[in-house]
């Protein structure tokens, strides 16, 4: 159903009972097409949902929200396109920071927790021309109303787990796709400075010691500075500001 809230976001949806991933059906849209700004393609259940760089996404039937949003963000330079990640990040948690009871974080590069567990996640694609982004697509992942998770995800949670109430699924999508195209809008508006000092103000360990891993599994404890233009982290160790990339770095969970 076509969001009424929004001036352009999600008023041409693709709603669907199942498909592999609401984002590589909205590449296949693009590869055929031009849809409009905005155009929402949506999923119940997602049976090879994807998050970043492979890994995979739990979407089961009517429990979750699978959402793929096209937008032609002509506008930004492809060197700063990680300011996609911090509008659609900032988009999610203004939507659940208004259900939870738990603090809603941000957590660098592309996942929401709920306190100290996951609770949603974010792929982003953009295809360049040139120096710009010629076109985004923006999926995520959103654990609504899962009563429980398997053994192999112990870092993640819902929004039923969080309140212990049942949430509905298209109010909390049409919330989502509104504070989306806000969020858009302020980045579409040059308002990269808010934008960033948001992103911090809710950034999980940020300004605080913190204990990280690399791949190679060694730990040590260091202090999230920020980021910079391209999206790598900062971390400020022995009074150096040391740049790490996705998948150079991971910040070590904590579940209690």
């Amino acid at each position: 159903m076509p969001n009424k809230n929004t001036l352009f976001i999600g008023k041409v949806v693709h709603d669907f009972q199942a498909l592999s991933s609401t984002n590589s059906y909205a590449q296949n849209l693009l590869a055929k097409s031009k849809p409009i700004e905005g155009t929402v393609i949506s999923a119940a259940t997602q049976t090879e949902g994807r998050g970043q760089i492979g890994s995979k996404w739990e979407s089961p039937g009517g429990q979750s929200l699978s959402l793929s949003v096209i937008l032609y963000p002509g506008f930004l330079v492809a060197r700063k396109q990680f300011e996609l990640n911090m509008v659609t990040a900032l988009a999610l948690r203004d939507t659940l920071s208004v259900y939870a009871r738990s603090t809603v974080w941000v957590k660098w590069p592309n996942d929401i927790y709920l306190g100290h567990r996951k609770v949603a996640g974010i792929l982003i694609q953009n295809q360049l021309s040139g120096q710009q982004v010629q076109h985004s697509i923006i999926g995520t992942g959103v654990n609504i109303n899962q009563p429980s998770f398997p053994p192999e995800l112990p870092g993640a949670t819902s929004l039923y787990l969080d309140t212990g109430n049942r949430h509905d699924l298209p109010a909390v999508a049409s919330a989502y796709l509104h504070t989306l195209e806000q969020r858009y809008l302020q980045l579409r508006g040059g308002q990269h400075v808010r934008l960033k000092r948001d992103y911090y103000q809710h950034l999980l360990g940020y300004q605080e010691q913190r204990t990280y891993r690399l791949p190679n599994g060694e730990e040590f404890v260091a202090e999230a500075a920020g980021v910079d233009e391209t999206g790598r982290l900062l971390l400020r160790m022995g009074g150096q500001l040391k740049a790490f990339g996705l998948k150079e770095i991971s910040l070590v969970p904590d579940y209690s």
